[in-house]
């Protein structure tokens, strides 16, 4: 269906990290469906640099630390498929983008290209690794809802965890 105030496909904008649940993008599919949208998954790594984009759109990389050999995609092919199989039943058409540099610049940027009606994340992983994880790159949600106009959805990556927490102790 056909956005009537630009002509173009309603969309609604994921990102995605190879480690994160699946859960994320299963929820961001439920948000495409109900607004009738397109879902662009995107991942972003701030360890790469762009030296090259091609006529099809593929973006060439190389790492930043020079030390390091050329890396693959940033999604394997296996978590691709494994994220295909979620969507399925959803019936919502979708695609994936890989980006260098800061996730939130990057989930942003396709926002703007797409006129994405939303930016759907996951909430930053509890524990320790999260815990630094924030303190180093700050929480990409919180970046997200200061830069930008569109709302932004942050899902809870263990909503086991979560429900447990509000749990009746009785």
């Amino acid at each position: 269906m056909a956005d009537e105030r630009t002509g173009s496909a309603r969309t609604v904008v994921v990102g995605i990290l190879p480690e994160q649940p699946l859960w994320v993008v299963q929820v961001a599919a439920d948000y495409a469906r109900a607004f009738d949208a397109q879902l662009v998954c995107v991942a972003a790594d701030a360890a790469r640099y762009a030296y090259q984009e091609l006529p099809d759109g593929t973006l060439l990389s190389s790492p930043i630390d020079p030390d390091l050999t050329a890396l693959g995609p940033l999604i394997p092919p296996e978590r691709l498929a494994e994220i295909g199989e979620v969507l399925a039943p959803s019936g919502v058409r979708w695609s994936m983008r890989e980006s260098v540099g800061i996730a939130t610049d990057a989930l942003i940027e396709v926002a703007d290209q797409e006129d994405a009606l939303m930016i759907v994340v996951g909430a930053r992983p509890s524990g320790f690794r999260g815990a630094l994880r924030g303190i180093i790159a700050g929480s990409v949600a919180l970046r997200l809802a200061h830069r930008q106009y569109r709302p932004v959805v942050v899902v809870p990556t263990a909503p086991e965890e979560t429900a447990a927490l509000f749990a009746d102790p009785s």
